[in-house]
Formats: C-alpha cells, structure tokens, sequence
C-alpha cells in the first residue's frame, strides 16, 4: 500500500496541471480542460465517512462548475475502496480506466536503437516540446500552450530523450526521478516510425538516467484499452501494480478534450 500511495504522488509531481486546490486532503487540480489526469479531484488522503465525503464532493463540483469544467474524480479502488459506489450513486459514470505498471530496472529488456536512430536528451526544452506537441497529434494553439506550460513546471529531476533521423525528430518521451523510481512519461513515436523499436529505445535512454541516478525501480501509465502497449511493455519487463478510474458526472455541460 505503501508503494502504491508514493506512485500516487508521484504521478502528480510528474504530470503537473496548471493550477491546483487543496481541500481536506484532497489535491483538485485544473487544465483548462486538457486531459482527464489533469483536471480532477485526487483524494490522496480519505476518509471513509460517507456524509462527510459527500459534503466534499459537492464542495469540488461548485468548485469545477465556477471555472468552466466538468468535476471528474480519479479514484484508486486499493485506497479509496468506497468512493466509486458513492459517485454512482450521485450519478457519475466511470469513463476511462488506467493501469500503472511497474518492474525491476535490471530486469528490463531493451534492444539497441534501430540503424540511423539517433537518441539524445534534449539540450534545448523547446525543440523537444515542439516535437511532443507535434507527435501527440495536437493542433490546436490553446492546447499546444497548455502541453508546453504542464511540462515546463515540472519541479522534479527530470529529462527529456528524443529520437532523431536524418535531422527529423521521430520520436519522443520524458522521464522522472523520485524517491526511488523512474517513471515514463509522454512517449510518442511518428507513424511512419513505429513497430521499429524506436520507443523502446526512448524507453532505455530513461532507464539509464534512472539508473545513473541510483534508482532500481521504473513505472509508466497506460490506458486500459491499449493493448498493443500493454503487450509491448510486458515484454519489455513491466507488470500490472494497480489501476485507477476516472468517474464523471453525466449531466454535465462542460467536456475534456483527452490525450
């Protein structure tokens, strides 16, 4: 429990949103509305009273209502084992689900880069966000302001590996280290470029930065319904350590656009 609670953190302190509210314990964080992780209500510390829980809740949704979003709850089962039963019954609907998988770092396995791939950490932030921006396929100004922002107020150690051939940049991803672990983060590959290693080898360049940074252990977030991903990184070494859902309320007249 112990471990699941300091991934938990983690992945707050590594996906930073724009704003954030603290409330009883509960860390409600604000995008605009740029993806779920970033615009929800986190119970990192609950308590199982139901009134009192439900007194909360409707605190957060007066709260998510005045600034133009939909509430949406992020919710652990392993450590909020009630929460979800008493959103359903307050008419929110569960509407994605995440798996967090972790693994040993000597036990990963990682092929060499493919021929001509060249993998560097980024010296310039801008460059590399430039090309995150462009291979999570966003378009839109408003959002490309908000991605650059989200990544450039990470606190914590972090670095940021692209993927380079002949001059283009064709692959990308970061990673984060802290309190024993690397995470994996942000990892997108041009589709002219995939099922050829390249993420992968993304993913070893954060493994060695983690390791150059005396960390032993690595995690990473992937939705439920990529299986083509959770496949390639059960290969490689991860395991599923928990999940964790998202729950919406279904009347609501505000909407996240999801990466």
């Amino acid at each position: 429990m112990d471990k699941i609670k300091t991934i938990e953190e983690i992945l707050l302190n590594s996906m930073p949103s724009l704003q954030t509210v603290l409330l009883d314990g509960w860390v409600l964080r604000f995008n605009k509305n740029y993806t779920y992780r970033e615009n929800c209500v986190c119970p990192l510390y609950y308590n199982a009273d139901i009134e009192k829980t439900k007194r909360k809740i409707a605190i957060c949704e007066e709260i998510y209502d005045r600034n133009e979003l939909p509430t949406v709850f992020k919710v652990t089962p392993i450590i909020q084992k009630d929460l979800a039963s008493i959103l359903l019954d307050m008419d929110y609907e569960k509407i994605k689900t995440v798996y967090i998988m972790n693994g040993d770092l000597k036990n990963m396995t990682i092929g060499k880069a493919p021929t001509g791939i060249v993998l560097c950490a980024a010296d310039n932030p801008e460059d590399w966000l430039n090309a995150s921006s462009r291979l999570s396929g966003l378009t839109d100004n408003k959002l490309i302001s908000i991605h650059v922002q989200e990544i450039t107020n990470i606190a914590v150690k972090r670095i940021f590996i692209k993927a380079v051939f002949n001059g283009k940049v064709v692959g990308c991803g970061y990673g984060t280290v802290e309190r024993g672990y690397v995470g994996i983060y942000g990892l997108h590959v041009d589709k002219a470029y995939r099922k050829k290693g390249i993420g992968t080898s993304i993913c070893g360049a954060i493994f060695k930065f983690g390791r150059n940074n005396g960390v032993e252990n690595t995690y990473l977030a992937v939705n439920s319904a990529n299986k083509n991903a959770i496949s390639l990184y059960s290969h490689m070494g991860f395991a599923k350590l928990y999940e964790y859902n998202f729950y919406q309320k279904t009347d609501s007249k505000y909407k996240i656009i999801d990466a």
